[in-house]
């Protein structure tokens, strides 16, 4: 038998012990709250309501497949990503022709360097041929698929560490409403296309009577780019042209303006101060 003193000091270390543990448990709380609060979000972004995230690039084209060959009134697409490769081409074709057939419009932007791909040029003028639209601007603009104003695929601005062709299905109509206005606009600026090749070096064929307006659009890019602050690599990489096609525009540039030894900076500042650029703003 303990005295009475040592037997409550045994109890008062019990309970110590006991509590010492709860705080500890009660201290983690907030750690596994913010874990499963996450876990929890991420759910919810790749099986909101409004919005899907897809992260396997097949599972990506699968999901695009189906959501074309649903189409029954429109078809839009914006595709910044440079010149389509032959086995896209021959895959698209059968699809995007019975889209066609059963009365689907159809209408793509592309970025304004597939006027020099032979492969692309092939596509453009078959399908152009049997009812497609097609333009091609110049300057960067946003990847964006949108289907019967119902549903769109744009890339992926959420998730950090996602693969490069990692998309996200949007349904939230306001959201799609958002997206086909994006690409209105994005068309209203580009330039008719029906898959024909470009030529090079020459005067655009959209000159002035005055002969105002004396380069290509393609040539309007670049020195855009460069009057922005880019390099020679970073233009070539935001056009999606090869450094020696920019090259050749630079070239084309110093010609028409008859500036055949001009530095990059002569060139920018020509083309800030030029009645090319005046009307180009007004436009």
């Amino acid at each position: 038998m303990l005295p009475p003193q040592a037997a409550s000091w045994a109890v008062l270390k019990d309970a110590l012990s006991n509590m010492a543990a709860e705080v500890e448990r009660m201290a983690a709380v907030p750690a596994v709250v913010d874990d499963l609060t996450l876990a929890f979000e991420r759910s919810q972004w790749r099986a909101g309501r409004g919005s899907e995230f897809i992260a396997d690039v097949a599972q990506v084209n699968a999901r695009i497949g189906d959501i074309l060959a649903g189409a029954r009134q429109e078809l839009l697409g914006a595709h910044p990503l440079g010149p389509r490769r032959r086995e896209q081409m021959e895959l698209g074709i059968a699809r995007d022709t019975a889209a066609l057939e059963r009365g689907v419009q159809f209408r793509t932007l592309y970025l304004d360097a597939v006027r020099d791909d032979p492969v692309t040029c092939e596509w453009a003028s078959t399908m152009a041929g049997r009812g497609a639209h097609f333009r091609t601007l110049a300057d960067p603009f946003e990847r964006v698929i949108v289907v019967d104003r119902k549903v769109a695929v744009i890339a992926n601005y959420v998730m950090e560490d996602a693969p490069p062709h990692a998309a996200w299905i949007i349904t939230d109509r306001a959201m799609v409403a958002f997206c086909a206005h994006a690409f209105e606009q994005e068309w209203r600026r580009g330039r008719v296309w029906h898959g024909e090749r470009r030529v090079r070096g020459g005067i655009s064929p959209d000159v002035a009577p005055a002969g105002e307006r004396r380069l290509s659009e393609a040539q309007r890019a670049v020195l855009r780019a460069l009057s922005e602050g880019e390099t020679l690599e970073g233009a070539a990489r935001r056009l999606k042209v090869s450094k020696r096609t920019l090259q050749r525009d630079l070239e084309a540039i110093r010609a028409a303006w008859n500036l055949p030894n001009a530095p990059i900076a002569q060139l920018t500042f020509c083309w800030a101060t030029s009645p090319e650029r005046t009307l180009e703003q007004a436009a």
